[in-house]
């Protein structure tokens, strides 16, 4: 029984990871202008997301006051679990803003800068890696799924030096556009940096060690 309800709550975990894939999926369609695309779909998301987020948190702290005793990776999986939830979330909320700019750009057809998009779509492919390192218990995969953030800071860093150097000569309106792309690209970062670091979660609860670096080797 105990086996089973550790396996129910890690799917609610995979659950609200999909829900959050399927908003940052919809945050790039809307960045690339895709006919379709739905800011409505994104925020319809948002609360069920995040009472997914609490009733994960509940359930962890029910298991966990359970008399029975519990294996130690079992009590990784739980409290894990629960971290990675909050991480999720809170990687949904920013999804949530970077879509608003792209709609707002959208609706007044300003042409977004391509590498927005291109980050949304790294940070996309990542996040369904990292499920899918936590679904399978994968960690010998998680050192190359942390690698490849590396491609969404450096977007950021080449984004955000020409939307500065933009902005010192902008006025009005599209001064105030360019500031929108610049909250974009620092969400997006840290996008990618909560991805990154369930990915490190995942490793932790599979293996029992952390992986501290992005240069430190699998097994070191």
């Amino acid at each position: 029984m105990k086996s089973e309800a550790i396996t129910l709550y890690k799917e609610d975990v995979l659950h609200l990871g999909e829900m959050v894939a399927r908003t940052v999926s919809e945050m790039a369609r809307l960045l690339r202008k895709e006919s379709g695309a739905s800011l409505s779909l994104i925020e319809d998301q948002e609360e069920s997301i995040n009472q997914l987020y609490q009733d994960i948190e509940e359930k962890c702290l029910d298991l966990l006051l359970e008399k029975d005793l519990l294996a130690a990776k079992e009590i990784r999986t739980l409290v894990g679990g629960t971290l990675i939830s909050a991480k999720l979330e809170r990687m949904a909320d920013h999804a949530n803003r970077v879509a608003r700019i792209a709609s707002w750009a959208k609706e007044d057809e300003v042409t977004v800068p391509p590498e927005l998009p291109d980050m949304a779509e790294a940070i996309h492919k990542i996040l369904q890696d990292v499920l899918l390192s936590f679904l399978t218990d994968a960690a010998d995969k998680m050192q190359m799924i942390l690698h490849r953030d590396k491609e969404i800071d450096y977007l950021d860093a080449v984004l955000s030096k020409r939307l500065l150097a933009d902005l010192g000569v902008q006025s009005g309106e599209e001064a105030h556009m360019t500031a929108q792309f610049l909250f974009c690209t620092r969400f997006l970062e840290r996008m990618g940096d909560l991805c990154t670091s369930v990915g490190k979660r995942t490793y932790f609860i599979v293996t029992g060690t952390r992986l501290k670096a992005a240069g430190q080797k699998i097994g070191s």
